[in-house]
């Protein structure tokens, strides 16, 4: 009788566990894992670029390896910023006739355009061909780009790209062309709401925010319908949407303008001002570029093969050198270092 009254009541309290166990679990938060971000893209995107005399060119750590002395570089983009940087990892040189050095610049200084036109919104807004842009990181294997634009609107448009999208050399943008037929109708609100149709079909996409140093931004237009004009840009942003007629001035048919082309300036390239020009050597073979005359430093590039040298000094077996072509140059007080007897001296 004992045994069968504490059989029940173990009986009960393994059903009383057992309900308590089922409540929290069914209360408990279901564990998720985080799924490992995608492999940044390793571009390779080679080509000349001109950057701002005296751009640094920096080590992981924020050490200067070398500036860029405004003339013409042979550069490779190696990987976009890390997450959380502004640091685009590169690479000088061609494998002949240059100093190559890897590190990193901000991707503000490094010159890249569109080779074609990005989405920014899927059929309806891209970053025109031949836009300079900035490489702003990685995602899902594709390079981010941006482009602040500050005339006539106002604002970072952003873009995912393959690595083919993206050049040093700056591409031919096609001219903007106008129909024939097209009419011209001016922003007159400070934010321009973008549908993708006409609604109630259509819905919002984006919003344009106009520049507070333009008066309007002109936009073409060949069809207006239920109150909605549909217009369309061209700058380096490019913009094909539906647009309310209330927040836009019809201009008189045939009134119509042009759309200036971007552009950017390029430093003066360097010149070596000396009393006398110093001894030129080529070199054979790749040698290890230091940036101190001991073997204890760390060579932070080489000098490529056919590559001909300044010799500016010579010390104790080591020779202080520099690049006939001037693409870079020691940063700050440094000096690039280089065995004499790697030369043939």
């Amino acid at each position: 009788m004992r045994f069968a009254l504490s059989s029940r009541r173990a009986l009960a309290r393994f059903s009383l566990l057992t309900c308590v166990f089922t409540a929290l679990s069914a209360a408990a938060p279901a564990i998720t894992r985080a799924e490992p971000p995608g492999a940044a893209p390793v571009c390779g995107q080679r080509g000349k670029v001109v950057f701002d005399k005296d751009t640094n060119l920096t080590d992981a750590s924020g050490h200067k390896l070398a500036r860029f002395s405004g003339g013409e570089s042979a550069v490779t983009l190696l990987a976009p910023p890390a997450h959380g940087t502004d640091l685009a990892r590169i690479e000088t040189g061609t494998g002949r006739g240059s100093f190559r050095v890897a590190g990193f610049v901000k991707t503000s200084e490094l010159r890249i355009f569109t080779s074609y036109a990005l989405p920014v919104v899927s059929g309806h807004v891209w970053l025109a061909q031949g836009t300079r842009v900035s490489v702003a990181g990685a995602s899902g294997g594709k390079v981010r780009v941006e482009k602040q634009v500050s005339t006539p609107f106002n604002q970072r448009f952003g873009a995912l790209a393959d690595c083919s999208a993206l050049t040093f050399a700056q591409p031919t943008a096609p001219s903007p062309t106008l129909p024939g037929s097209a009419r011209v109708f001016l922003m007159k609100v400070a934010m321009l709401d973008l549908y993708d149709q006409v609604p109630p079909t259509g819905a919002p996409i984006t919003t344009l925010q106009r520049s507070p140093s333009v008066d309007n931004v002109r936009f073409f237009s060949t069809e207006q319908r239920g109150g909605f004009v549909h217009v369309q840009y061209q700058g380096d942003v490019n913009v094909d949407a539906w647009a309310k007629a209330s927040d836009l001035i019809a201009l008189p048919r045939g009134e119509t303008s042009d759309l200036p082309p971007s552009s950017y300036s390029l430093t003066t390239p360097p010149q070596l001002q000396l009393p006398q020009t110093p001894r030129t050597v080529k070199t054979t073979r790749e040698l290890p570029l230091r940036l101190a005359a001991k073997d204890a430093e760390a060579p932070i590039g080489v000098i490529e093969p056919e590559t001909e040298v300044y010799v500016m000094d010579t010390v104790a077996g080591w020779a202080k050198v520099l690049p006939k072509s001037l693409h870079i140059l020691p940063a700050g007080e440094q000096s690039f270092w280089v065995k004499t007897a790697d030369l043939g001296l």
